[in-house]
């Protein structure tokens, strides 16, 4: 005699199963939910570190004429008991659900009898709510839903109800590989490089700072700041890169500072530290490149708030590869937490500096797209990500490429820097006369400056002073170098007139090596007369 055939299940063990597998859900073992037992054939609880919910499931094809009898206000008694399971944001503990669910053949009383199963206000923090969920009709109805939702769990159960049955070993709860705690190096080495380059901002700034530690605007374009003009049209593209290490004052720093340290400690553990490196500058290229897009091309624009946008919306992106439970719900809490309020203009500016939305959306622009890359390249299987040799390519080749801009940035600080040196436009003469009848006064108070020195040559070499003349030149084409980029040509072409124009007679050779630049660059007008009558730009 062959054995029977073992029973299937009904829907509701079946249900609970799916909710097992697919929601998160595991069987409730805290004694707050004794009671339930006595009324519910499956009790479930999820808790994920920040939410706790509780499934209490009625079987009415087990038992047809079971009902849950348990009145509401029992009912929230034992979420309040459960609250303590529940996480806090900002010191508010979070609410608490409870779901309630007869599965099986209905019957015209249950919907008036479950509606009142519901919370108590919009303010509550037990959150009640019915289900009825009949397989035979294929029908689900609930009452905790908006206008925007038809209630928790209703679209997942409507689902599983028009899909095909699945076997028990398809139903496993998935086991997903996650890297063991870490210590966040790439994190630790981002802070102590945006704490160097700022203490460098402060300590070899351009001009004094102001307020908290606010550098100046030119110290910001010295060190490597993002503008249109200079990227687009001198084409300095390594600003893209230098800009995210700059920071607007001490605010903007700790604020930044603050926001990396959430992302690396949620997230450079579980990618690990070659593919933190390599969304870190994908973040902060696609965060400069947008806002050099979009923003004025007169603004100068520094931060680490693109890169760290990137981090946070990959880090959004990536919980999805994990079950749901704790890792998954702390990143998505940890994302949403910085992106929501980063990417809508709540505040038009941040300690009197405008906020760069621009290089937010940039940055999560950049970390959505190497998120998506990532969920395809990491199997469950795998604690880490797959090709960390290419992504730790990416990382170094962005750390390289910062020697670029570091030299850059070197010989475009001590240019700007000199600017500091130069005659304030404030203070210039407005004519050439009131430049003559000041040039000495100029010259003692910014004898850097070859403006007044090359008026003073011009007024010696008339009175034929050839020596002074040549003194005078010489000393303002001194530190060419510097201000050649940001003066007039005509300042360069002026003082090497006169220096040619006072070695003539004596020097031939230093007179023609002297006039060879101006000789170069002038083909006509009073100054390529004077160079021509002595023969000095050749025969």
């Amino acid at each position: 005699m062959s054995s029977p055939e073992p029973r299937p299940d009904t829907f509701c063990t079946y249900l609970a199963k799916q909710f097992i597998a697919k929601m998160g859900f595991d069987v409730a073992r805290v004694p707050e939910v004794a009671a339930l037992y006595q009324l519910c054939e499956v009790v479930l609880t999820r808790s994920d570190g920040y939410t706790f919910g509780i499934l209490c499931m009625v079987d009415r094809d087990a038992r047809p004429d079971a009902i849950f009898s348990m009145g509401v206000e029992d009912l929230r008694a034992i979420g309040q008991a459960c609250q303590k399971y529940a996480g806090k944001v900002n010191g508010r503990t979070l609410p608490v659900s409870i779901q309630v669910l007869e599965v099986g053949r209905g019957s015209p009383d249950q919907a008036a009898r479950l509606q009142t199963i519901r919370r108590s206000s919009i303010f509550a923090k037990i959150l009640p709510s019915a289900m009825i969920v009949d397989p035979v009709a294929g029908e689900v109805w609930s009452n905790g839903g908006t206008l925007l939702t038809k209630g928790p769990y209703h679209g997942f159960v409507e689902r599983i109800i028009a899909g095909p049955r699945e076997n028990d070993a398809d139903l496993a709860p998935p086991v997903v590989a996650i890297a063991p705690p870490a210590f966040p190096i790439v994190t630790t080495a981002l802070l102590v490089a945006l704490a160097v380059v700022f203490a460098g901002e402060i300590i070899f700034g351009i001009g004094p700072w102001t307020n908290l530690l606010q550098p100046s605007i030119s110290t910001l374009i010295a060190f490597g700041g993002l503008t249109h003009n200079l990227v687009l049209i001198s084409g300095e593209w390594h600003r893209l890169l230098s800009a995210p290490f700059l920071h607007a004052d001490a605010v903007h720093l700790l604020m930044n500072a603050i926001a990396l340290v959430l992302a690396g400690h949620a997230l450079e553990r579980l990618i690990g530290p070659a593919w933190f490196g390599a969304v870190y500058v994908t973040g902060a290229l696609a965060g400069s490149l947008l806002s050099l897009a979009l923003n004025p091309p007169a603004t100068v624009t520094v931060g680490a708030s693109g890169a760290i946008m990137g981090l946070f919306a990959a880090m959004l992106v990536l919980s999805s590869h994990f079950p749901r439970g704790a890792i998954r719900t702390g990143l998505q809490m940890n994302a949403l937490y910085v992106l929501i309020p980063s990417l809508l203009p709540l505040a038009g500016a941040l300690n009197g500096h405008s906020v760069d939305y621009a290089a937010h959306f940039g940055g999560a622009i950049g970390g959505t797209a190497i998120g998506l890359l990532l969920l395809f390249v990491w199997p469950k299987s795998d604690a880490l990500p797959r090709f960390r040799q290419a992504a730790a390519a990416i990382a170094i080749a962005g750390a390289l490429s910062l020697a670029y801009p570091i030299l850059s940035v070197l010989s475009s600080y001590q240019t700007v820097a000199f600017t500091t040196q130069l005659v304030p436009p404030d203070q210039y003469p407005k004519s050439n006369a009131d430049f003559r009848a000041h040039a000495e006064e100029l010259i003692a108070r910014y004898p850097r400056d070859p403006r007044p020195r090359l008026m003073k040559a011009s007024d010696l070499l008339n009175a034929s002073d050839l020596a002074g003349a040549e003194r005078e030149a010489r000393a303002g084409l001194a530190e060419e170098r510097l201000w050649q980029s940001i003066l007039p040509p005509q300042i360069d072409h002026g003082l090497r007139v006169i220096l040619a124009l006072t070695l003539a007679e004596d020097r031939r050779d230093e007179a023609l090596a002297a006039a060879r630049p101006a000789c170069n660059a002038l083909k006509n007008g009073p100054m390529r007369k004077l160079l021509d009558e002595r023969k000095l730009c050749g025969t």
